[in-house]
């Protein structure tokens, strides 16, 4: 298997990280954008980064694994807290001598800073609740609810620790009081708040604990309602269309609504209000602009045989009916045709309705169920699960109305009656609604259980699962001769790269059975390095045993490595070298220079060269500043006509000398061009030493292993 950075030893050195609550270290990944994963201890969906178990599958958001085995928190300010982990899948600080028990993320993601003069601190007195409230941040999962409008917590807060009772900052500066709102313009509302009596909103008709009220007509607007549509009355313009509606008495007013304000739903096909809509506020009646539009008659293919009237109510005096598509009792418009006692709600008739037009089946005749399939719509995954891939059901499938129990994806209803597959390219494969034995079989392509539909060489006992049947190889890799495909989940694998277990988010040839993780693809395929093999350019290997000896040996570090794990090779040297040596990691501190002896050797020699010019142009200096002393004695006796013989002997001696200092001269000019190659040659090494470090230092951010 191919050795990457990621390797046992990289990971006791920086990544790994031993979990209180867990045997084995858990290791920094990242997930890409294919993966669905949720963290085992907050629940809450995992993107990107996680630390996580490879062997036992588990995965954990990073500041998740970060939490104190012991806390003071101002819930429980009497005692310390100590974290209770059941497997990491649940945990809770807990007080044994009070019995005190809360949630550990919500308690985390509220607890003070240790140095609480660097929080910056504003409180305010909010009418709501007895103590005074803070402003903090809150920055991790939790499953914490606005006290006002129960969304989600998460950002500025105004709250009570020691209550648990956290606003979000704009619920805790809503105006006490709405002077008039366009649902009840007679008189003022005013925000009240009562945990034991919940109010009723006039408009979504749920309870709430904060709501602006009106005493004197018993009338309720939950926060989000009340201010989400505020603006509605400043909507009055020329622009606006007024239309007439057979499911209202008044004109309807065209209005605009963000998304997810509010609770209001369309009268008609009872989703949440969202974009172009008309409506009557003194009503609180309202309608998506589509709904407006809907046929009051309707030949639908689900029944062909007459027309489907479109009533605002039917049924029941409250006005519920049974979708005959979907079986779910509704409340809004209905497509009905009262001879037949048949009945469509909205979402179901126009679903349908437009994937019918495209040319689907209404009934289908499927090769695994005795009875005719018809096409039907599930709103929520509260049904049996599809017969195929055991999967939850929504949106668009097809149902056995007889067994009720017998349901489809919509994608799985069209079964080729021979298969073709890569992941089996010997022999074709045939359908088989079960396993041939047993009640469930292993897919040959993920290893999985599964007791769905399954695609079966009788010949090779192989069995394809048919989510594994819809993968197909699309990524080329530098390491493997086919196309690798992607899975989110196997089982019983290891990667390639980094020998660990290798069973989430992964790229996989099933045939040679060569698996990758997702961030264990980036490898350069070739690299240079100046430092261990700076000959020969060398290339990333799935393997190389070298035969002539008993033990492998990587060339770098020059200690035993495993024959199967992958290498960077030069194959004119015979020089293999662990992946880990070749593209070095960073040590816990930070980044660490790495030392290489051939710069080293350059500097000595410079540094001597240079030692070597300064002991020569000192004895230059000298030499020329003796014979100037000398020339200007000379020059007076020759002037004064009293050069003696000796004197010229000694013109002589020194006119030789001052041929040698013009050699030495030379010479120390000629150590120049050397002196500017080496440094030409170190500046080079240390560029490529340079950019060694920075690949080092991307690939590294790339696998998410830096330590800060």
């Amino acid at each position: 298997m191919l050795r990457s950075p990621l390797d046992h030893s990289f990971l006791r050195m920086t990544a790994s990280l031993q979990f209180p609550c867990h045997e084995h270290p858990l290791i920094p990944r990242e997930l890409s954008v294919n993966c669905t994963v949720h963290c085992n201890r907050c629940a809450h969906p995992i993107l990107g980064s996680t630390r996580c178990c490879l062997e036992c599958e588990l995965f954990f958001h990073e500041w998740c694994t970060e939490w104190p085995l012991q806390i003071q928190h101002p819930s429980h300010p009497q005692h310390s807290l100590t974290l209770i982990t059941d497997n990491c899948f649940s945990s809770n600080y807990c007080c044994h001598e009070c019995c005190f028990s809360a949630s550990a993320e919500d308690l985390v993601s509220t607890l003070p800073p240790l140095d609480e003069q660097a929080e910056e601190r504003e409180t305010i007195n909010h009418f709501a609740h007895e103590h005074p409230l803070t402003s903090f941040s809150v920055t991790t999962p939790n499953n914490i609810r606005c006290g006002a409008c129960k969304k989600e917590i998460s950002g500025r807060v105004y709250g009570c620790r020691s209550c648990m009772l956290l606003l979000h900052e704009s619920c805790a500066q809503l105006p006490q009081e709405i002077l008039q709102h366009p649902f009840h313009s007679k008189h003022h509302l005013t925000l009240l708040a009562d945990s034991q009596k919940q109010f009723k909103c006039n408009a979504c008709g749920l309870p709430h604990e904060f709501a602006y009220h009106c005493d004197e007509c018993r009338f309720n607007l939950d926060v989000l309602c009340a201010v989400s549509t505020l603006s509605l009355q400043d909507q009055h313009n020329e622009d606006s269309v007024m239309i007439d509606h057979f499911s209202h008495p008044h004109q309807l007013k065209s209005f605009s609504i963000e998304e997810d304000s509010n609770h209001i739903t369309c009268k008609a096909c009872e989703l949440n209000l969202s974009g172009e809509i008309y409506g009557c506020l003194n009503c609180i009646f309202f309608l998506h602009k589509s709904c407006t539009e809907l046929h009051q008659d309707l030949v639908h293919a689900l029944h062909p045989n007459h027309f489907l009237i479109l009533r605002e109510k039917f049924g029941q005096s409250d006005g519920k009916f049974r979708c005959s598509c979907c079986s779910e009792t509704s409340t809004g418009f209905v497509y009905n045709c009262e001879m037949c006692d048949f009945n469509l709600d909205i979402e179901c008739a126009l679903e349908t309705l437009s994937i019918l037009e495209a040319g689907a089946m209404e009934e289908l005749q499927h090769f695994a169920h005795d009875h005719l399939l018809s096409l039907c719509y599930r709103k929520d995954y509260n049904g049996p699960n599809c017969n195929a891939c055991k999967q939850p059901v929504h949106g668009l499938c097809y149902c056995c109305l007889s067994c009720e129990s017998f349901v489809l994806h919509q994608s799985y209803c069209h079964t080729a009656t021979e298969l073709k597959h890569p992941f089996h390219p010997q022999h074709p494969l045939t359908p088989l609604p079960r396993p041939l034995e047993k009640r469930y079989f292993y897919c040959s392509a993920c290893n999985r259980k599964s007791m769905g539909f399954t695609f079966y060489c009788a010949e090779c006992d192989f069995y394809l699962d048919i989510r594994c049947a819809n993968a197909k190889p699309t990524l080329r890799h530098q390491l493997h001769e086919h196309d690798l495909a992607y899975f989110e989940r196997a089982t019983s694998l290891h990667c390639n790269a980094c020998g660990n277990s290798c069973n989430t988010d992964l790229y996989r040839c099933a045939p040679c059975n060569f698996n990758l993780h997702y961030d264990c693809l980036p490898l350069p395929p070739i690299i240079q390095h100046d430092f261990y093999h700076p000959y020969h350019p060398l290339t990333l290997c799935e393997k190389y045993v070298d035969e002539r000896l008993d033990e492998q040996y990587c060339d770098a570090c020059e200690e035993t490595r495993n024959p199967d794990h992958g290498v960077y090779f030069c194959e004119p040297c015979c020089f293999a070298a662990h992946i880990a040596c070749v593209i070095p990691v960073a040590e816990p501190e930070g980044r660490k220079a790495i030392e290489n002896t051939k710069l080293n050797i350059l500097d000595k020699e410079i540094a001597s060269l240079k030692a070597e010019i300064e002991r020569r142009a000192i004895k230059l200096e000298r030499l020329l500043r003796e014979s100037a002393d000398k020339d200007s004695r000379f020059k007076d006796q020759f002037e004064e006509g009293s050069v003696h013989e000796t004197s010229k002997t000694e013109i002589e001696t020194e006119e030789t000398k001052l041929t040698e200092l013009k050699k030495l001269d030379e010479e120390i000019a000629s150590l120049d061009a050397p002196i500017k190659q080496l440094k030409e040659n170190i500046e080079a090494m240390k560029q490529n030493l340079e950019a060694l470090e920075n690949k080092q230092l991307g690939l590294m951010r790339k696998r998410g292993s830096m330590t800060s």
